[in-house]
């Protein structure tokens, strides 16, 4: 069985960076035993309902704009796979979760490959991409996540998003502002304590609206939660970035069947 990942995958720019986060994570790719295949979740691909990227993708998108040449340079190889897209439809079909292929996207987002790129330098595994279904509520989405226990054994399920995403408040200031670390620390505890009735209720939280004017980058967590057998994860990586971007990260389900060395952070 393979862990769960939450990635708080912050600017796109990060793979250019000399970040205590990217370190972090390259680390925690290092430490990780390569599955069949990936089914990765992102932020940056939301749609009404359940959808799978097209199984003929197979090239990334420079979704963003105002960073460095140097990162519209960057190449990435990566690939869906016919087969194993229609086998997670048919499963999760015979579960009562309605999912189509949604043939108009054929190339992956920066949460998608971004990540990828510091967990893995070369990826010769298939990745099939589930948007994010903004109709459901968060205990459908974990719920979602329930039911892509069925991968596990032979996949590595990785949502990508972020703890905080509040774009329009971040600066350069390198003092952490209060309401993103105090909502930071929360999700953290909430998540190492596996408090499922604190992650439902968060939304109500006073800080939740500050760090979050929109919810995409947060819904991905609610998924990861579902997805692990032992509720409880494990926090990979704390750091806050542009004052108000936390980069919390997670893992779940982790062991020595899965971990090189259970102790590399």
């Amino acid at each position: 069985m393979y862990p769960t990942l939450f990635i708080s995958h912050g600017a796109p720019n990060i793979i250019l960076s000399d970040s205590k986060s990217k370190k972090n994570f390259q680390k925690l790719g290092k430490n990780l035993k390569v599955p069949k295949y990936i089914i990765i979740i992102s932020a940056h691909y939301v749609t009404n309902d359940l959808r799978i990227i097209s199984p003929e993708a197979n090239k990334i998108m420079y979704d963003f704009y105002g960073f460095e040449d140097e990162l519209y340079k960057v190449v990435y190889e990566i690939n869906s796979d016919k087969n194993l897209t229609n086998n997670l439809i048919n499963t999760l079909k015979k579960e009562n979760i309605d999912i189509s292929i949604d043939e108009s996207r054929i190339s992956y987002d920066h949460g998608v490959w971004n990540v990828l790129a510091l967990l893995y330098e070369k990826l010769n595994i298939p990745v099939l991409q589930l948007s994010i279904p903004y109709s459901y509520s968060p205990s459908q989405l974990i719920n979602l996540g329930e039911k892509l226990k069925a991968f596990k054994d032979e996949a590595m399920i990785i949502c990508s998003g972020g703890v905080t995403h509040n774009l329009g408040d971040m600066s350069y200031n390198l003092t952490s502002k209060n309401y993103a670390k105090e909502f930071s620390d929360k999700i953290k505890n909430i998540i190492e304590n596996g408090n499922e009735d604190g992650l439902l209720n968060i939304t109500s939280d006073i800080n939740f609206r500050k760090n979050h004017p929109s919810n995409e980058h947060f819904l991905p967590l609610f998924i990861a939660f579902g997805n692990a057998n032992n509720k409880k994860g494990k926090s990979v990586n704390s750091e806050m970035q542009y004052s108000n971007i936390s980069m919390e990260s997670f893992i779940f389900d982790e062991n020595k069947e899965n971990l090189k060395d259970l102790r590399w952070y």
